[in-house]
């Protein structure tokens, strides 16, 4: 099978930041690939590993970040006194990678700024109340984690916003 795509699509599908890291290894052949933008032919493993075949184009970037989030929490939360927690080292790390997908030498077209602005107000806000969240302590391994409810940050996504 023959697969084209130009690196400009592998942005707008949300897959660039694993396609830099798994496929090419170099921020600079990155950098140069997205700042000439030609269409190239990829490979079907290649496409397998950075997830090029599962994904959809779209530009609502808020419900991409959302499922991101949700996958996050159904992978990664804890289970402790019959609770599921997240630890609050690991939300943090991973809400500030999304914005890893869109590099800043990206020439986003006008909807993807459009939403990219929108986005990045969205993070903040959900950051902001993310610090809201009651803490808890666990032990896991001798070692003491800070942790936040995975049910009580998954209500703080909407799914409903625009």
């Amino acid at each position: 099978m023959k697969i084209l795509v130009r690196p400009s699509d592998l942005v707008k599908r949300c897959i660039w930041d694993y396609y830099v890291y798994y496929i090419l290894g170099n921020d600079k052949e990155a950098q140069r690939l997205l700042e000439v933008d030609e269409e190239f032919e990829i490979s079907e493993r290649d496409a397998l590993i950075s997830g090029l075949l599962k994904v959809v184009e779209t530009d609502n970037l808020i419900h991409r970040f959302n499922d991101y989030m949700v996958h996050f929490l159904n992978t990664k939360s804890v289970k402790e006194r019959d609770q599921l927690f997240i630890k609050k080292k690991n939300l943090d790390m991973y809400i500030n990678k999304f914005l890893d997908k869109f590099p800043d030498y990206w020439q986003a077209p006008v909807n993807y700024l459009n939403s990219l602005s929108d986005l990045v107000a969205y993070i903040n806000t959900f950051k902001s109340d993310i610090e809201e969240l009651d803490q808890h302590k666990i032990v896991v391994q001798n070692i003491t984690h800070e942790v936040y409810s995975s049910n009580s940050v998954k209500k703080l996504l909407s799914f409903n916003y625009y």
